[in-house]
């Protein structure tokens, strides 16, 4: 019964350990660079995530294009 109960903490404790999806929240800030217009910022939903991958989103997401430079970074 020990061994039994031994067994089942560990594979408790090993999947609680696991990578689990959840959602994850990406902020883009927008300013443009060239002062005629104020800062913007957008916070997109990413449903059902891994954290590498919900990183790997919202960094690409960022930019220039022309005056308007966007930073992106997961909360």
């Amino acid at each position: 019964m020990k061994q039994l109960l031994f067994t089942f903490c560990i594979v408790i404790l090993a999947l609680s350990f696991s990578s689990c999806e959840k959602e994850y929240i990406c902020t883009c800030v927008t300013t443009d660079t060239s002062g005629k217009n104020g800062p913007s910022e957008l916070k997109t939903t990413l449903p059902s995530s891994k954290k590498s991958d919900a990183e790997e989103v919202c960094a690409g997401s960022g930019g220039t294009i022309d005056t308007l430079e966007t930073v992106c970074s997961l909360d």
